[in-house]
């Protein structure tokens, strides 16, 4: 052990030994040359360090990157490395398993891929990437898909999809797998057929109908679609609240009743008072009307508040209320409610803030009372006379005028306040005990002085002169006098007097003297000037400042010094006009100093006393010499004048201030860095002592580096990369790679052509076609693939039920005729309107269409269309008559409407149950056995007696005379017709005994009417007329004792009853065989309808038939007339025409002469008037 570690050490000294070798140096020094020997790096290594050890270490030519150089040129690559190329010179690059093939190994083992390629880490290679997967294929190159057998390639898809040999498209299928056809969704095998067929399938079923395509079902004809999609039986006139259950049966639903084939209404079996029957027993309210506990009463929108709704819209109050709006009703209080308001009837609530006085009147409340006022409305007071407000809630007395420094205490009268004392009635002034001199008493006990006076003591006010009076006294408020011995100097200052003035100087106080500032005093009235420090050579000319003396000047504020004319450099003025040296100066001339220097100035001159200064271009060198500068220095050299280098031994100039050291045999791309050693350029490395070459970080495969970074490729090879250079071979090699220079090699799966071509092989050849790439054929033009290794010919656009035979010609199936160039469709005999030709002989219909007959679609409306037609697709039109209530529904229309019916068919109302037709759009209440004398049937078998009849039966009214008609009979309301001996007394409307002195017995309506009508004097009064007008005028109204009818109405005498007037109404064309019902409204005696309003049937028809004569005669009238009016238009045109060409004749046009007459105006009345 101990010897392989001692052998060991001796091989690494040894090692260490190789790196050091001896070189001999040769120098001159003083003109002798010297020569030793030196230790220095052996070629291949460099040096490291400073220190007197020498250190190596070997030098790789190119950078070792992830590695170390543990040799010269050689790289010792760290874990996970390798040297580029496994070459030990090169750099080290990351290692990656399997070599990383078509990817970058970025670091050890990771390994990323090129663009479109995917890592397979069972082999680290990069492996093409399709998107697709390629299912039933493999992927051969980025986004291309090889298929396996039986599957075709979709180009743009990149997807292998199976091949069937069958056309599976034909039969609604798909191609499922490889010469396997399998149904579309929506359809099922048909076992029965013998190719390969799919049929669709209806989920739903498909009664009364074909199943065409999946869920799509066609009806037969008399059938539609019904909302569950299934086919419904068609009645052609609807079935209105009922079902179709076969073609045009139409079943009611329960409750309803039929009225027609078509038609059903509903039963009501309580029939519906003041509405109709909407529903089974389920009544609908007529407008105005709602339904409360199953009865329609009258509605009062707003409400009734404290009343009742009377009939629709119209309320009435409860007892002890008043109506105030339509909807409202209030509470009445009689004596009304002063300051409140009738909360209900006769009793009254005061508004907010009153209180009850009394049952009908309230007053305000004031919270806190009024002190000497009175409450006027709530929470506001009012003052009683001569007193005014304080406060919300208190009076206090008004004095006119005021009460100046006091207060009022009644209505007009002033009391003072404390330490005040009257004036006047309306003024107190303060009080000041012991008076104000020079003031004022401002308040009790305290004065306020006048103007321009001060406050001396309380009761005592002094003059105030404003800045005061300096030396003297304030004689009146701003005027000052002065003190003895002193004068005024201004309004406010007494100065000091001092006689014989002060010069220099001011007089301090009176007659005495005090000098100003820098002044002393030589006399009682003069003072001199003061210098500090005296005057050297001069005298004091005024407070510190002296003068010099004749041939002397100021060196500083005290001190005068003598002038030498010329001045003394280097030296001083000894006296005026005599000059002295300074020490360490010698005289040159009489007014000049020099200095001395011991020892002299080499290359310069004496400065000051033992100073030297250079002359130009010398810089100082010691204390007494100078030596010439060279600027920029003399780098390896030294500076033999100013601006002139010369260079050390081993060098030479390259500039006037730089000398470079020189090698012999020059440094190829590099620097002398030292005589005889050179350095490499950046991106260089040292190949021998004088070469350097460059670095190509990564190496240069087949190539070399030709500058830093940057390759060269060796002959016969071209770049690839930055560091990598390929084989060139002329002219490529096509579907292979270049195997060396001008050598080609064929990928796998093609074989070689020729020197540069390889094309792809594929077994079995390639029908119609030719061999793309390996195993896969392409198509000629014009051919499509059918299977891996034939091509069939193609028809751009496709052959749609037909088969290409040759490129771009189609020919057609059997059935199936040219449309277009690509196209054959199907033929059906007859053509199909409203859709389209599914399969020879075979027509289907467009969307929202069904079949009628084999040729024949036409339009579904979901739902069918109630009394009317499918216009087109789930669009209904109504027919002549009718209207639309809905989508699917139309409802006949009457003009005018149905009043108490409902319209049965276009123009003709049917009437509900219990009612009579009394116009075309109108229906009235029915009673079976009628109304009997002046009854009116107000709602079906309900009859209601008119005022003055009461009820004597179901059926029947009778008239009423409330006051019995005692010996009398009551012949109409309130109307009696007495028996012989007794005559009507209109006062009390009964028959009372005849007294023979009066008129004669009435026998009759008749007589008593007549003598009623021309009354005497024992006739009744105006009020019996009156009374007998009201009775006896029907349907009128009694202006001035008269029956007067409504418009439209005629007063007539009744047949029946002469003693009744009656107002009828007017028809303006006569009633044929009928009545003036109303105003213009006819109705038949036999209750039917009268034709154009106003012709009603006779039992025999001739009435017709004479009508029609009398109106044809009319009409032939009105032509004769119309006529007549012609030819006179004509002739009073003719006539016309002739009148107006005579006057225009005897029209001037002179517009001059108009002019002149009517004067020139813009005016469009006055042009009028001139063109006239």
């Amino acid at each position: 052990m101990l010897i392989g570690k001692i052998l060991i050490l001796s091989l690494l000294i040894g090692f260490l030994e190789a790196q050091i070798c001896e070189v001999k140096q040769v120098r001159t020094v003083n003109g002798k040359r010297m020569e030793r020997k030196v230790q220095t790096c052996c070629r291949g290594y460099r040096r490291i360090g400073k220190g007197p050890k020498i250190s190596c270490v070997a030098t790789c030519q190119r950078p070792c990157g992830s590695g170390k150089c543990t040799k010269p040129n050689v790289c010792t690559c760290n874990a996970g490395y390798q040297n580029f190329n496994k070459v030990s010179s090169n750099r080290c690059v990351p290692a990656c398993k399997g070599g990383c093939s078509k990817g970058t190994c970025q670091s050890p083992g990771r390994c990323v891929c090129s663009k479109d390629h995917v890592l397979d880490t069972a082999s680290g290679n990069c492996l093409p990437h399709c998107p697709s997967g390629c299912p039933n294929g493999k992927c051969v190159l980025p986004n291309k898909c090889s298929c396996n057998a039986g599957y075709a390639l979709n180009a743009t898809s990149q997807t292998c999809q199976p091949s069937c040999d069958q056309n599976c498209a034909f039969g609604n299928g798909v191609c499922a797998a490889p010469n396997r056809c399998e149904c579309k969704t929506g359809y099922v095998l048909d076992k029965d057929s013998e190719s390969f067929m799919c049929r669709p399938v209806c989920r739903m079923g498909c009664d009364n109908g074909v199943c065409r395509a999946p869920d799509v079902c066609e009806c037969k004809k008399h059938y539609q679609k019904g909302p569950d999609r299934n086919c419904v039986p068609i009645c052609t006139d609807g079935c209105f609240n009922g079902n179709c259950t076969a073609p045009d049966v139409c079943e009611c639903h329960k409750g309803y009743l039929a009225i027609s084939d078509s038609v059903c209404l509903p039963i009501c079996s309580a029939g519906c008072p003041n509405g109709f029957c909407e529903a089974p027993d389920i009544c609908a309210c007529n407008e105005g009307f709602l339904k409360q506990d199953n009865i329609c009463a009258p509605v009062c929108k707003g409400g009734c508040e404290n009343g009742f709704c009377e009939s629709p819209g119209k309320c009435s109050c409860n007892e002890g209320y008043g109506k105030e709006t339509e909807n409202r009703c209030d509470p009445i209080c009689e004596g009304g409610c002063e300051n409140g308001f009738c909360e209900s009837p006769g009793k009254c609530s005061c508004n907010e803030g009153y209180r009850k006085e009394s049952e009908n009147r309230c007053v305000p409340i004031c919270e806190g009372g009024c002190e000497n006022g009175f409450c006027e409305s709530p929470g506001k007071c009012s003052c009683n006379e001569g007193y005014g407000k304080e406060s919300e809630n208190r009076c206090v007395p008004i004095c006119e005028g005021g009460c100046e420094n006091g207060f009022c205490e009644s209505p007009g009268k002033c009391s003072c306040n404390e330490g005040y004392g009257k004036e006047t009635e309306n003024r107190c002034v303060p009080i000041c005990e012991g008076g104000c001199e020079n003031g004022l008493c401002e308040s009790p006990g305290k004065c306020s002085c006048n103007e321009g006076y001060g406050k001396e003591t309380e009761n005592r006010c002094v003059p105030i002169c404003e800045g005061g009076c300096e030396n003297g006294f304030c004689e009146s408020p701003g005027k000052c006098s002065c003190l003895e011995g002193y004068g005024k100097e201004s309004e406010n200052r007494c100065v000091p007097i001092c006689e014989g003035g002060c010069e220099n100087g001011f007089c301090a106080s009176p007659g005495k003297c005090s000098c100003n500032e820098g002044f002393g005093k030589e006399s009682e009235n003069r003072c001199v000037p003061l210098c500090e420090g005296g005057c050297e050579n001069g005298l004091c000319e005024s407070p510190g400042k002296c003068s010099c003396n004749e041939g002397y000047e100021k060196e500083t504020e005290n001190r005068c010094v003598p002038i030498c004319e010329g001045g003394c450099e280097n030296g001083f003025c000894e006296s005026p006009g005599k000059c002295s040296c300074n020490e360490g100066y010698e005289k040159e001339t009489e007014n000049r100093c020099i200095p001395i220097c011991e020892g002299g100035c080499e290359n310069g001159f004496c400065e000051s006393p033992g100073k030297c200064s250079c002359n130009e271009g010398h810089g100082k060198e010691s204390e007494n010499r100078c030596v010439p500068i060279c600027e920029g220095g003399c780098e390896n050299g030294f500076c033999e004048s100013p601006g002139k280098c010369s260079c050390n031994e081993g060098y030479e100039k390259e500039s006037e201030n730089r000398c470079v050291p020189i090698c012999e045999g020059g440094c190829e791309n590099g620097f002398c860095e030292s005589p005889g050693k050179c350095s490499c350029n950046e991106g260089y490395g040292m190949e021998s002592e004088n070469r350097c070459v460059p670095i190509c970080e990564g190496g240069c495969e087949n190539g070399f580096c030709e500058s830093p970074g940057k390759c060269s490729c060796n002959e016969g090879y071209g770049k690839e990369t930055e560091n990598r250079c390929v084989p060139i071979c002329e002219g490529g090699c096509e579907n292979g790679f270049c195997e060396s220079p001008g050598k080609c090699s064929c990928n796998e799966g093609f074989g070689k052509e020729s020197e540069n071509g390889c094309v792809p092989i594929c077994e079995g050849g390639c029908e119609n076609g030719f061999c793309e790439s390996p195993g896969k054929c392409s198509c000629n033009e014009g051919y499509g693939k059918e299977t891996v290794n034939r091509c069939a010919p193609i028809c751009e656009g496709g052959f749609e039920n037909g088969f290409c035979e040759s490129p771009g010609k189609c020919s057609c199936l059997e059935g199936y005729g040219k449309e277009s160039e690509n196209r054959c469709v199907p033929i059906c005999e007859g053509g199909c309107e409203n859709g389209f030709c599914e399969s020879p002989g075979k027509c289907s219909c467009n969307e929202g269409f069904g079949k009628e007959s084999e040729n024949r679609c036409v339009p579904i409306c979901e739902g069918g269309c109630e009394n009317g037609f499918c216009e087109s697709h789930g669009k209904c039109s109504c027919l002549e008559g009718y209207g639309k209530e809905s989508e699917n529904r139309c409802v006949p229309i009457c003009e005018g409407g149905c009043e108490n019916g409902f319209c049965e068919s276009p123009g003709k109302c049917s009437c509900n149950e219990g009612f009579g037709k009394e116009t075309e759009n109108r229906c009235v209440p029915t009673c079976e056995t009628g109304c009997e004398n002046g009854g009116i049937c107000v709602a079906p078998g309900q009859c209601s007696c008119m005022e003055g009849y009461i009820k004597s039966g179901e059926s029947s009214c009778k008239f009423h005379c409330p006051n019995g008609c005692f010996n009398g009979s009551c012949v109409a309301p309130n109307l009696c017709v007495c028996v012989d001996g007794y005559v009507y007394e209109f006062s009390s409307g009964t028959c009372v005994p005849r007294n023979i002195d009066q008129l004669e017995p009435v026998s009759s309506t008749d007589s008593w009417y007549e003598e009623s009508s021309a009354p005497s004097e024992s006739s009744s009064s105006i009020g019996d007329l009156l009374v007998w007008c009201e009775k006896f005028c029907w349907n009128g109204t009694c202006v001035e004792e008269q029956c007067t009818c409504e418009p439209n109405y005629k007063l007539q005498r009744d047949e029946r009853d002469a003693g009744r007037l009656l107002c009828l109404p007017i028809c303006e064309r006569e009633c044929i065989n009928g009545y003036c019902l109303f105003p213009d409204v006819c109705a038949c005696f036999d209750g039917g309808e009268p034709a154009a309003g106003y012709l009603c049937q006779s039992p025999d028809g001739s009435a017709m038939l004479e009508h029609s004569h009398g109106r044809s005669t009319g009409k032939n009238r009105l032509k004769w007339l119309f006529i007549l009016v012609g030819i006179v238009s004509v002739v009073l045109s003719i006539v016309i025409a002739f009148l107006m060409c005579y006057i225009y004749k005897k029209h001037s046009y002179r517009v001059d002469k108009n002019e002149q007459k009517f004067g020139v105006y813009f005016s469009a009345n006055k042009a009028d008037i001139i063109r006239a």
